[in-house]
């Protein structure tokens, strides 16, 4: 870019530059304000964007609490450089920020400015593709690494206290019946009194084994059965972490009773059985689901559309799940 010197009264180029004897600071400054300004569309700068000194400030502010190699929500780590770059080779960082179709919103209720978000657009298309791990993401679409031995609090714990327990008129933020609210994790260890290693002196999980009145769920739901009441002992004995990791999404035979059925089972059957449907919607069955998928309110809720009720109420289903119930829409609703 040529930087031209505005004509004054009297012009003498070199002289009048260097010591403003006609031109005013005021005339020499606002031109230099319109020069960078040039260079900042939209008042948003993106000269010089680099990692260190723009990307990460941008992660560590809005997205490494959650995101951290303690605390990996969803299986992602924003702290490190190396893990950053695979969220940028599997489309999830882009998607997530940008909202895009089939990604989870994040941050989750506070979106990211969009100059933040070209500051990332612009340092992911200054990447060395050749710096981008692409080949750590298999080809059939299979990504996980959850450890088979360790229940996870987000993936498993979280979705089947929510739905069992975390319901209108019990546990919770509005009900918080006899002051237990059992949305997040910090709310369930608190107000469940969770002691980590300890599952008999958790007065949570003493309740599911109950004999008399204090047996949650109470009736008429259902009680957990002997496999939910293991993963959740399991998971006190582990510590009662809040730990997630990315689950396996294989996209290449989604049927109901493989695939859809246990998500549902997982997210949805406790607030929608049919000894006490949420809404007055049952999902208990092929049927039920087929219904639900066929006049657009099952995508509508999972993807937290406009004008429909958002299911999970307290958190969005992870994005694999969503598009496993889509791909088994386009399908035609295999059983």
């Amino acid at each position: 870019m040529k930087f031209k010197i505005r004509k004054c009264a009297s012009f003498i180029p070199v002289l009048i530059f260097l010591f403003g004897n006609s031109c005013t600071n005021y005339q020499i400054e606002e031109y230099l304000f319109s020069a960078v300004e040039e260079k900042i569309p939209g008042g948003c700068d993106l000269l010089d964007v680099s990692y260190d000194g723009t990307i990460f400030p941008i992660l560590q502010e809005n997205c490494v609490a959650c995101h951290n190699s303690n605390s990996s929500a969803a299986g992602y780590d924003y702290s490190d450089y190396d893990l950053v770059l695979q969220s940028v080779a599997d489309g999830t960082l882009i998607g997530t920020i940008d909202n895009e179709p089939g990604f989870s919103p994040m941050p989750p209720g506070n979106s990211l400015d969009s100059c933040s978000i070209e500051k990332i657009r612009t340092w992911m298309d200054g990447l060395d593709q050749d710096s981008i791990p692409v080949d750590s993401i298999p080809d059939n679409g299979v990504v996980s690494n959850c450890d088979p031995d360790t229940v996870y609090f987000q993936n498993t714990i979280l979705p089947l206290v929510v739905s069992s327990c975390a319901t209108t008129g019990c546990h919770d933020q509005a009900s918080h019946r006899d002051g237990i609210i059992l949305t997040d994790y910090a709310s369930i260890v608190r107000t469940g009194k969770i002691k980590p290693g300890d599952p008999g002196d958790s007065e949570f999980f003493e309740t599911l084994t109950d004999d008399d009145d204090d047996l949650m769920p109470p009736p008429p739901n259902s009680p957990l059965d002997n496999e939910q009441i293991l993963l959740i002992k399991q998971w006190i004995l582990q510590g009662a972490k809040d730990n997630a990791c990315i689950d396996g999404c294989d996209t290449t035979n989604v049927t109901f009773s493989a695939s859809i059925c246990p998500m549902m089972q997982k997210y949805c059957t406790g607030c929608h059985s049919t000894g006490n449907p949420g809404g007055g919607i049952v999902i208990g069955g092929y049927s039920d689901l087929v219904t639900l998928a066929g006049n657009g309110s099952l995508m509508g809720s999972v993807r937290y559309d406009q004008g429909y009720a958002k299911m999970p109420t307290n958190q969005q289903l992870p994005e694999f799940n969503i598009n496993l119930l889509q791909k088994w829409i386009d399908d035609g609703f295999p059983e």
